[in-house]
């Protein structure tokens, strides 16, 4: 092609940011109700693919294709039923606290049975905002009838998952799977799921 290079001749890197910047630019879409998760996924693929110079691209089939491979490869972190399952017996209450919808949520948790481990779940169109909102944390110990100080947030997002929650008056774990230290400190760390129990001091380190 004297020397030009195909639009779809981008690296695999390059392929993967412009598709995060696509759900970056639809998802506010997505979160205030004007599209569902399926209509967004349709306009993600109709961007990306016109983007890359596809003529007249068939976004179904392409959202079809991307989610059906997408849920192939689902996978729960290693110990996450069994930590759930130690934490109830602890006498613990449980939520998930998530930024995406109920229609996307709803299905991993029940795809893996873990929407039987949890007695609530409070996903963005269940919060007066989303994290790191104070807002969204106080919802969720409201769902679970604690108090902030009395709640102990899990996550791996520091800014959403812990600096949020300690700014809302609970506690938090950080999930650092690269194992990295705290930012601050004060805050517990794990790698991996099957430490919180003794993170949370249920058992001894």
């Amino acid at each position: 092609m004297n020397g030009l290079c195909s639009p779809f001749n981008r690296s695999p890197y390059e392929l993967f940011a412009r598709h995060a910047a696509h759900i970056r630019a639809i998802d506010p879409l997505l979160f205030s109700g004007q599209l569902s998760a399926h209509g967004a996924r349709v306009r993600r693929f109709t961007g990306l693919l016109t983007e890359l110079g596809a003529a007249d691209p068939d976004s179904e089939a392409a959202t079809l294709t991307y989610r059906a491979a997408y849920r192939q490869h689902w996978r729960l972190l290693p110990g996450a039923p069994d930590v759930l399952r130690d934490l109830r017996a602890a006498g613990l209450r449980l939520a998930v606290l998530t930024n995406y919808v109920r229609e996307v949520q709803g299905q991993k948790l029940a795809h893996f049975g873990l929407d039987a481990l949890v007695d609530a779940v409070l996903c963005v169109e269940d919060v007066p905002a989303a994290k790191p909102d104070a807002r969204a944390y106080h919802a969720a110990c409201a769902a679970l009838n604690v108090t902030p100080a009395q709640a102990v947030m899990v996550g791996d997002s520091w800014e959403k998952d812990v600096q949020g929650a300690r700014a809302a008056g609970l506690r938090a774990v950080w999930v650092s799977r690269a194992g990295l230290p705290a930012p601050e400190p004060g805050v517990p760390v794990v790698s991996r799921l099957a430490d919180l129990p003794a993170a949370l001091g249920l058992v001894p380190a």
